[in-house]
């Protein structure tokens, strides 16, 4: 067997769930399987979705941060699974694909790779189901009100003090370059089209970062913060799980492209966030 041939082997591994195709390195479904050896070894039957997800989460920490860990294929979009990086919302999407994997059912034998594409593919996906490109919920609105749909979470921003704001969200569709998946390919941009007018239906809304502060005490360990960002047509920039430290104040437990790995804030959100020249405020929803 050739060094080249064997290289190849190593580098990408695709097997299929169900219809869909799934892409899972070789060295990703060991560590998948390394960590659910180690989370099996930590007692998280006694705690809510909340308490297990950030519990996880804290064993993920300083793991590689990853860009565009999904887009490793241009031509057919599939189910990656990705546990050698992480970009900040494939990081929150494997924290809560890992707490549903640790919940319901004990028997260990269904903590499979199989059983976790699923997960994935519901967590990740319009409706649950990979159905193209156009299928991920690409913008964090809309991965909020569909998940929230699914029953997984539900958003809390108004809730706890959070205010409505207007902004058209077009993003995708006013950058076409900048997704090759999109680039001549005309009924895909269409479908994008779809999905933002549908966002912009319902008015958005946020807690200002002057506002953080005094809203801090209704913030969970666990919750699910997204940093809204000031760029035309865009609603989110980054996104991290809060968590409460021993001064009692909430900070960010986030894969971070500046420090290149998952780290926590090293102040709290309301003052890390205070000066930003690229976000307004946040969003927080809570796992159900």
């Amino acid at each position: 067997m050739s060094k080249q041939f064997f290289a190849t082997i190593c580098l990408l591994f695709i097997t299929f769930y169900g219809k869909c195709q799934v892409t899972c390195s070789i060295p990703n479904k060991k560590a998948f399987e390394v960590r659910v050896d180690s989370l099996n070894k930590i007692d998280l039957d006694s705690l809510n979705q909340s308490q297990k997800v950030i519990k996880i989460a804290q064993t993920f920490l300083g793991e590689p941060y990853m860009e565009k860990t999904l887009e490793v294929d241009t031509k057919k979009e599939t189910i990656v699974v990705n546990f050698t990086g992480f970009d900040c919302t494939t990081f929150v999407e494997n924290m809560i694909g890992l707490s549903k994997l640790y919940t319901g059912e004990e028997n260990e034998k269904y903590r499979t790779l199989n059983h976790y594409v699923s997960i994935l593919e519901h967590i990740r996906y319009r409706d649950g189901k990979l159905n193209g490109y156009t299928s991920r919920l690409h913008y964090l609105t809309d991965w909020v009100r569909n998940n929230e749909a699914k029953g997984i979470l539900h958003d809390i921003t108004e809730e706890i003090g959070g205010e409505t704001y207007d902004k058209e969200i077009n993003f995708m569709s006013t950058h076409i370059t900048a997704y090759n998946q999109l680039v001549d390919n005309d009924s895909a941009v269409a479908e994008i089209r779809k999905v933002e007018a549908n966002i912009n239906k319902k008015p958005l809304s946020q807690i200002y970062i002057k506002d953080i502060a005094k809203v801090e005490d209704k913030i969970q360990s666990g919750d699910i913060i997204a940093l809204v960002c000031k760029v035309k047509g865009l609603d989110v920039a980054h996104v991290g799980l809060a968590i409460r430290k021993e001064d009692g104040r909430i900070y960010l437990l986030h894969a971070s492209q500046s420090k290149g790995k998952v780290v926590i804030t090293d102040k709290p959100l309301a003052e890390w966030l205070k000066n930003s020249k690229l976000n307004t405020g946040i969003t927080v929803a809570r796992l159900n």
